[in-house]
């Protein structure tokens, strides 16, 4: 049976006002997310994939899932579109529950990391295919698909075949082919990782900023914390199959809640140190903490939070301060990054640079300082 065919919604307004218009909108909940997960579970024989997952998308909100290889992100990913079938709990989609569900009646478009275009197509047949799939007449398809081009700046192409267009292109079509259907929910299945870092930057401005544009719901898996942190109203950090933590791309890095968390967003020092109240020795220096502990502990300090200073620069009561020497130097354009040799451990330095800029000799002895509120503690595994 075909989907009920509801009436066309202009790409340039929102999904918001379109569903107020045409009165077949989801409203969202009173409590929870437009999109929400409950309790969501994957199990294969003698393997989890997926703990209960419970997450709340509200409407119009790009949510990451963020984590390595093997965590879990895209097995939710594929429940959340019905490609895989779920072990427990369910998916919720304005209240209503959707997991037993197929695919077509999700009402969700999918951008997939392999494009996945059909390579015999124009571009404008790619993106009318979904709709035609819907049996929508030649009319509306001819109108919407020019609109889903246009929004994705690939007009003068529409004749092209996939591999006539450049990566970046490929990438936009795959957009416009989901955009198109006019989804009340976009999922993104790392669709950026098979293009040069240049491309990244500029397709992750143009995917956050159609999304805003169309108050759209989003789920973005991602491996790439730069791409969460910069593209995303909050992140949801994973690992084993489980929910780290939940939040702000300004909570995760500030606030970690736990190690994981706090090495996996952004570069960070991990050092082993034994807590006593509010200090802590690591090595054969004592350092402050903002919260009192007591002890093993570790001890985590961004890279780019840390000065380097000529050594024996005087101490204040707002920094911590340890000496070392200089073993590398790494100039990387916009950072010189140094590796300090402080009491046989390794510390990470990120300075940035400028035209007049000189980097410091291998060898020479430095004073490295930060703020007490940059020293991350967290109790040992052990």
């Amino acid at each position: 049976m075909a989907p009920t065919r509801h009436p066309a919604k202009p790409l340039n307004m929102t999904l918001a006002e379109a569903d107020m218009r045409h009165g077949t909108g989801q409203e969202e909940p009173a409590a929870g997310g437009f999109l929400s997960l409950q309790g969501l579970g994957k199990r294969y024989q003698g393997f989890t994939a997926v703990h209960h997952l419970y997450l709340d998308v509200p409407r119009g909100e790009l949510v990451a899932l963020l984590g390595p290889s093997g965590c879990g992100k895209t097995t939710t990913l594929r429940m959340i579109a019905g490609l895989t079938p779920v072990s427990g709990g369910r998916v919720l989609v304005g209240g209503r529950d959707m997991t037993s569900e197929p695919p077509y009646r999700r009402d969700m478009g999918l951008v997939f990391q392999s494009y996945a275009l059909f390579p015999h197509m124009t571009v404008e047949r790619n993106v009318a295919f979904g709709l035609e799939m819907r049996r929508i007449g030649r009319a509306e398809v001819a109108e919407r698909v020019k609109e889903a081009v246009a929004m994705v700046r690939l007009q003068g192409l529409e004749k092209r075949r996939p591999r006539e267009l450049s990566g970046g292109q490929q990438q936009r079509v795959a957009l416009a082919r989901a955009l198109v259907i006019q989804p009340s929910i976009l999922l993104f299945d790392e669709p950026l990782s098979n293009l040069d870092a240049k491309l990244r930057d500029e397709m992750r401005t143009e995917i956050r900023d159609i999304q805003q544009r169309l108050g759209i719901t989003a789920v973005f898996v991602t491996h790439d914390q730069a791409e969460a942190l910069a593209m995303c109203d909050k992140v949801a950090v994973m690992n084993a199959g489980r929910l780290e933590q939940l939040g702000t791309p300004t909570e995760l890095y500030e606030r970690p809640a736990n190690p994981f968390v706090a090495s996996f967003v952004g570069r960070i020092n991990r050092l082993p140190a034994m807590a006593m109240g509010t200090k802590a020795k690591v090595g054969e220096r004592e350092l402050r903490l903002t919260q009192p502990m007591e002890g093993n502990i570790e001890v985590m300090v961004r890279p780019h939070r840390i000065q380097l200073e000529p050594a024996g620069s005087a101490a204040t009561e707002s920094t911590n301060r340890v000496q070392g020497e200089i073993r590398r130097t790494t100039y990387v354009g916009d950072l010189i990054q140094y590796v300090v040799h402080v009491d046989g451990l390794n510390w990470s330095v990120e300075q940035p640079t400028s035209a007049s800029a000189t980097l410091s000799p291998i060898g020479a002895k430095v004073d490295l300082s930060w703020r007490v509120e940059d020293t991350l503690a967290f109790k040992s595994a052990g």
